[in-house]
């Protein structure tokens, strides 16, 4: 076989294309040798490899028809279909008792990617606008780039010759010293987080949180509550797994930039083995090259110490989880917004976008929830749209103060009113994470603690 039509074998399709065909033949060979008692009940209870198999099918049938662009309303209604199926699978078989890792990987994974599905959606109707002629990206190549305008310092900017544009090898040697030696911190740091939650059992009410409260406002009725510093714990948790998680991608990523992307003065003639491969054209390789720079050099951290902000707007849009924050704009700020900006003002349309971005994000949660726990009481969908009110109501009583207006003190003023917020309505967002079972591993300090 010569070496081209090797090549043609690892193109792009075919790393979709080939375990498509594995999974729908096996999943069709357990259809057609089942008995029929399995499929007198829905959700039928399936082994776990064919669960698996039927989740991920829709995911890649959605990546293989979307190497191309959507060109006719049948394709997007059909991608749109898929993407509303593999969402919905996990939600399905949340009562099935499948082992943990697989379902609540499963739930996640129906989250995220569902949330790339509808949003690379939105970004390519091109039937609906024929004339576009914007460069088209597939899903697949969308599927490593999250966070496509996050950039530490805008390209066109007084400082942008702080900008990596062509990273030297000390510099990412540097990268790659300093992000193990913070992971490998946050990873302790998350141990002992993890050994005081499973020391300190957290006891957690039934009745929602927001029921209490309004109890609580109305009739008086006691507020229970467990310790706040085990909520606390509990969320530093959280940050800390998401954070740490970022962290290995960042390190693979420039471990696999060093390898296969970085060219020195003594390799820079050579072909890469991407190229060589069939895995990737030049034009394309320049393009994972560019963005691989963007992301490694460019780019903030999916959280800039959350815990220093001084405003909600400090808070959601500049420090915590920014890897989905266009996201949320595109699916849920942009489109309430636009809806809204015809025939109301401009400053209320924009206020109810805040609310249609926070709101996209509750469902989000709920949906993770819902599918890990089987559990639904608007805990969370509560705890965002509260917030979003915060948001709306503290642009309206300090939005009128300029950046040169706000002294150190009213900044740390308004750190504590924020910080006062935010521990009332903190319970909303732990308590339906550790209702039924924790999402959070167990810690292996609590292992060993337990096993002596």
């Amino acid at each position: 076989m010569s070496l081209e039509s090797q090549s043609r074998i690892f193109t792009k399709p075919n790393l979709v294309y080939i375990p498509l065909s594995i999974t729908i033949a096996h999943t069709l060979n357990f259809i057609i040798n089942s008995p029929l008692s399995i499929w007198q009940e829905f959700p039928p209870k399936l082994p776990n490899s064919i669960y698996f198999s039927i989740s991920i099918i829709p995911l890649l049938l959605f990546i293989s028809l979307t190497f191309e662009p959507i060109r006719t309303r049948k394709r997007f209604y059909t991608l749109l279909s898929l993407a509303l199926i593999y969402i919905s699978i996990p939600i399905s078989f949340r009562k099935g008792n499948y082992p943990i890792k697989i379902h609540n990987g499963l739930v996640t994974r129906g989250a995220f990617f569902g949330m790339k599905m509808f949003l690379f959606l939105k970004l390519n109707r091109t039937y609906k606008n024929p004339k576009n002629s914007k460069e088209f990206k597939s899903f697949f190549w969308t599927l490593f780039n999250w966070r496509f305008d996050s950039y530490i310092i805008p390209p066109k900017s007084e400082n942008d010759s702080l900008i990596i544009k062509s990273p030297t090898t000390s510099q990412i040697n540097k990268k790659l010293i300093n992000r193990s030696i913070i992971t490998f911190l946050k990873w302790l740091i998350f141990e002992l987080a993890l050994f005081i939650s499973n020391k300190y059992e957290i006891k957690i009410p039934e009745k929602a949180y927001q029921v209490r409260l309004i109890e609580f406002i109305i009739k008086g009725t006691p507020l229970i509550t467990s310790s706040i510093l085990l909520y606390l714990n509990s969320v530093l948790s959280a940050y800390l797994a998401m954070s740490i998680i970022y962290d290995i991608f960042t390190i693979i990523f420039t471990i696999f930039f060093r390898l296969f992307l970085y060219s020195t003065s003594e390799n820079s003639n050579h072909k890469s083995i991407l190229i060589k491969s069939g895995l990737f054209i030049p034009s394309e390789y320049v393009s994972l090259k560019e963005w691989m720079i963007t992301f490694l050099f460019n780019t903030k951290h999916i959280f800039s110490m959350p815990w220093i902000a001084s405003s909600p707007r400090d808070f959601w849009s500049t420090r915590w989880q920014l890897m989905f924050s266009e996201i949320f704009k595109e699916l849920g700020y942009l489109p309430v917004r636009n809806l809204l900006i015809t025939f109301v003002p401009r400053k209320i349309a924009n206020m109810m976008g805040v609310l249609g971005a926070l709101c996209f994000s509750s469902l989000l949660h709920e949906y993770i929830i819902i599918g890990i726990s089987n559990i639904w009481t608007g805990e969370h969908f509560f705890f965002f749209m509260i917030h979003g009110v915060i948001f709306i109501l503290w642009e309206i009583v300090f939005g009128y103060e300029k950046k040169n207006e706000i002294t150190k003190i009213k900044r740390f003023l308004k750190w504590i009113l924020l910080l006062t917020i935010n521990l009332i309505v903190l319970p909303a967002f732990v308590e339906p994470m550790i209702r039924k079972n924790n999402i959070l591993p167990k810690s292996y300090l609590a292992k060993y603690y337990t096993n002596n």
